[in-house]
């Protein structure tokens, strides 16, 4: 400790640098140091804190940093114990307290301990008080072994207080009575004995010789012992006498030094027995009717063969046979027949007419042949001249006793096998786990109760001695069991793992008395599950390598058929356009034929033919930018109950008669913000499929419903949790196969027969309602019809005019016929539409990209009308060039032509007011009607 103390750091601390301390510091740190003593000491108003090595062991968890820390703080849990003495040697006074009891948590539970130390108070150079020293002793097991001690006194004394039979201390020569039992007081009449000698209070027995007999005890030191004595009880002089027969022993009492300091006298009375034996020699009616009236012993009575003479009730109730069934017959009928063959009755009858008396324990049998423990006392029956004549015995069952007996050491016995068979720790623990005991091999403790603190100090080590300790305080603040896993300091120092097990141990009314425990030592297996863990951590190094090369061998065929299905696509799409093309080509061509040979009649034929495989060529398209989730939406708030009743008529008439239509809609419903025709045509379409899929007629369900889609759900469908509408259409049809399923929504694929399928109206719904931020659920079963459901998110707060706030479009002159300024990459498309908005009596100006319309725009030049593609070169695309016209022009009118989608245009919401959208293609009277509306004058 002095190295210690010399290595720490001391100007961290109130008490300064070694070299800075006064000397009387100095002076009592050298003595406490050097101390063999348990000692600590104290310094200045931060009470700080110094030890030496003696005490070192009772810091326990708290040595780490205990050295030069304020006492206050150390020892926060038994400050308010020690304050006072401390503070009383900083007054200069000493305090010395012997076994004072403090409660302590050295361990995080509470602790009972006891202490004798003494303060002395430490004076300066001044004669001021620097500090104070303590020397201390822990005597919690001297007062734990006191108590104990004292509480096997007391259960001694109860056994000598309840003792059944006669107990008396006396001491010295005159045989002076210190203690004596009821038992005792019984025998006496309860006469005032204490205290007094044998001669002084007993005169009677002193008359009768039994203070000779103590004498002679006391100066020989032999013991004596009668059997039957007589005693005449004479509780005072010339009053009456009571005869009373007793068994028994005087024994000599001896100090440390062996010289006898007194005689032990116990016994038993066995008035009542000698009584009844007499009266069973006398034998006379009375006698007769006090023996037949015992119960709960059998008295019989047999003459020198053992033949039953006389048989009493309790006889009749304890072993079944009457009087009138047992007289005449010999004992032998109650003898189990190894005795009876090993002559045990005879042998009993016989030590009796030897000795007078004989008293046996054995397995006696009943009528019934059920075999019962059984105590018996066999006594010879004698004449007036003293004749043997017969032979009483007194039979009592001590079934219960034995097997309680027998319980209790098969229990013994097991427990001992389990003790010594286990392989474990076994002990036992106090009920607040301060002192603990291991069991041997044998049941017996190896060693005996011991603070558990030095048990964890020595085999825990302290890395995880407070996980150990909360465990602990757990289990006792709980009262449950405690399973526990933890490193150990084995004898030999190494380490290891162990397995530690403790259950409650309460008595009959629910009181904690202690804890039984068992300890595994596991340090083979925990040393297996680190080298499975190595294994497994390789093995799953190598299935990380092995995956990563079937994600990558699965990417590439993911890719490989994505290329086909996108060849599928393009070789699908070539086939209907060049039918499509094949059309209007030979449409023109016949039409410029027949121009040039001058034949105009039936010219509208071929137009027709050309303009027809055109509509049909845009059509598709639609067909695809609604697969690709790319057409053109005019999204507005739609209550669904209202579409699907609007369309009731023409649903019916779609069905036909042969298909039963029931509609179930939900009230209220919620509103979804959605295009309206597009639903309908989904609708129209899955319909048509239920239609198809039902050739000889069934029924059809078109329900909707609200619905809310947890987190799961949601994720399962790729939508964002919650409200929905479902608008669903169920039929009893022919249903599909998982197969057909799995390709239900691929572009082309079709299980009609050719002609009557494009293939893509499942993948136009799909395409539609992920672009509308819905979803579609399907649900079929071969045999057993199909049920698809169509998921719209719910619109909060929806209006049915959704048009976004912004700056309403300027006036038109009521006289001007319009300015337009028209925006087209691509020259034929830009002629054409320019000589169509000349035709309806628009002045245009014609730019071919952004910059050549901003240009214009920035200019003077009036403008009704900015007409523009959305897909333009030079980096300014139409929404960029129209946004800056705004600015330039604010409420400038803008028209949007485009060919691939309205979200280039729309962006992710609607439209501002004055903006509108024309999708390509389109016809010359379409376009020039739509500029018309646009720029009549405004209301």
């Amino acid at each position: 400790m002095a190295a210690k103390i010399r290595a720490h750091d001391w100007a961290a601390t109130p008490l300064g640098p070694v070299e800075t301390w006064p000397a009387p510091l100095r002076a009592a740190v050298n003595l406490m140091v050097n101390a063999p003593e348990c000692m600590f000491m104290v310094w200045g108003e931060e009470v700080t804190f110094l030890y030496n090595d003696v005490y070192a062991p009772i810091l326990g968890p708290r040595a780490p940093g205990a050295l030069g820390a304020s006492m206050r703080v150390l020892w926060g849990d038994v400050w308010d114990s020690v304050r006072g003495p401390i503070e009383s040697a900083y007054r200069g006074q000493s305090e010395r307290h012997v076994e004072m009891y403090i409660q302590m948590h050295r361990y995080g539970v509470p602790e009972d301990t006891w202490w004798t130390f003494s303060f002395t108070p430490i004076y300066l150079d001044d004669g001021r008080v620097g500090g104070a020293f303590c020397l201390t002793n822990e005597v919690t097991e001297k007062i734990q072994a006191e108590r104990r001690l004292a509480r096997e006194h007391e259960r001694l004394a109860q056994l000598f207080e309840q003792a059944p039979m006669f107990m008396a201390f006396l001491s010295g020569p005159e045989h002076r009575i210190e203690v004596v039992n009821p038992g005792y007081l019984r025998l006496i009449d309860h006469r005032d004995v204490v205290g007094k000698t044998v001669a002084e209070a007993l005169p009677d027995a002193v008359e009768q010789g039994y203070l000779d007999l103590l004498d002679g005890v006391y100066r020989t030191g032999e013991v004596y012992a009668a059997n039957s004595a007589a005693y005449a009880v004479r509780a005072e002089p010339g009053g009456p006498v009571h005869p009373r027969f007793v068994d028994i022993v005087f024994q000599p009492i001896r100090d440390e030094r062996g010289q006898i300091t007194g005689v032990f006298v116990q016994g038993v009375d066995v008035t009542a027995r000698i009584e009844g034996e007499a009266a069973m020699r006398a034998l006379d009616a009375h006698s007769r009717q006090v023996i037949d009236s015992a119960t709960d012993y059998a008295i019989l009575a047999t003459d020198l063969q053992g033949r039953i003479t006389h048989w009493n009730a309790g006889a009749q109730l304890i072993l079944g046979w009457s009087e009138q069934q047992m007289r005449g017959h010999t004992t032998e009928r109650l003898f189990t027949e190894q005795d009876i063959a090993n002559g045990v009755a005879e042998r009993e009858l016989l030590d009796a007419l030897e000795t007078g008396r004989v008293v046996r324990e054995r397995w006696q049998v009943r009528r019934s042949g059920e075999r019962f423990w059984a105590s018996s006392a066999t006594t010879v029956l004698r004449n007036a001249d003293g004749t043997a004549i017969g032979f009483v015995k007194v039979l009592g069952d001590r079934t219960a006793e034995r097997m309680a007996i027998d319980a209790l050491r098969d229990s013994e016995a097991r427990l001992t096998a389990l003790v010594s068979a286990s392989s474990d720790a076994l002990f036992m623990i106090d009920a607040h786990w301060t002192q603990m005991r291991q069991l041997t091999g044998t049941g017996a403790a190896r060693d005996s109760f011991a603070p558990i603190e030095r048990w964890m100090a020595r085999h825990i080590p302290d890395s995880d001695q407070h996980r150990v300790v909360a465990a602990v305080h757990e289990a006792v603040t709980s009262r449950q069991p405690l399973t526990l896993e933890h490193p150990v300091r084995r004898n030999d120092g190494s380490l290891g793992w162990s397995l530690s097990r403790a259950v409650p141990l309460f008595d009959a009314e629910g009181k904690l008395h202690g804890w039984f425990g068992a300890a595994t030592d596991i340090t083979a297996r925990r040393d297996a599950e680190n080298r499975l863990r190595e294994l497994t951590a390789s093995l799953e190094e190598r299935v990380r390598e092995r995956t990563d090369e079937l994600l990558l061998a699965e990417e590439k065929l993911r890719q490989s058929q994505k290329m086909e299905a996108v060849g599928q696509l393009t070789g699908g799409l070539a086939h209907d356009f060049n039918n499509l093309l094949t059309a209007v080509t030979m449409g023109l061509d016949l039409l410029q034929q027949r121009i040039a040979a001058g034949r105009y009649d039936r010219l509208e034929r071929y137009v027709e033919m050309a303009r027809s495989g055109a509509s049909r060529a845009a059509s598709l398209t639609q067909r695809l930018l609604a697969f690709s989730r790319r057409q053109t939406l005019a999204p507005t708030a739609v209550d669904v109950n209202q579409l699907v009743d609007g369309m009731g008529d023409i649903l019916r008439r779609t069905l036909g008669p042969s298909i039963q239509t029931h509609f179930q809609l939900a009230s209220p419903l919620w509103r979804v913000l959605v295009d309206a025709p597009q639903l309908e045509n989904a609708l129209l379409n899955l319909c048509i499929n239920a239609r198809d899929a039902m050739p000889e007629g069934g029924q059809l369900i078109i329900e909707t419903h609200n619905i809310e889609l947890d987190a799961e759900a949601a994720a399962s469908l790729e939508l964002a949790p919650g409200p929905y509408v479902r608008l669903g259409v169920q039929d009893t049809g022919t249903g599909m196969s998982p197969e057909v399923m799995e390709r239900v929504f691929e572009p082309f694929f079709t299980t009609k027969p050719i002609g009557q399928g494009t293939g893509l109206g499942l993948s136009m719904i799909y395409g539609f309602m992920r672009q509308s931020g819905g979803q579609v659920r399907m649900a079929s079963r071969l045999g057993h019809g199909t049920t698809m459901q169509l998921l719209l998110p719910r619109l909060d707060g929806a209006e049915d005019a959704l048009a976004a706030d912004g700056v309403e479009p300027a006036a038109l002159d009521p006289h001007t016929r319009g300015e337009v300024l028209l925006v087209e990459d691509e020259a034929p498309v830009r002629a054409l539409i320019a000589e169509v908005l000349g035709e309806a009596g628009c002045r245009v100006t014609a730019v071919a990209d952004g910059h050549a319309a901003l240009e214009y725009l920035r200019g003077a030049a009036p403008i009704d009308l900015l007409l523009t593609d959305v897909g333009l070169p030079g980096g300014l695309n139409g929404r960029q060039v129209a946004d800056a016209g705004r600015q330039l022009r604010p409420g400038l009118r803008v028209l949007f032509v485009t060919g691939y989608a309205a979200n280039a245009a729309v962006g992710a919401g609607q439209l501002e007011a004055g903006m509108e959208v024309m999708t390509k293609p389109f016809q010359a009277a379409e376009l020039a009607r739509r500029v018309q509306a646009i720029l009549a004058p405004s209301s």
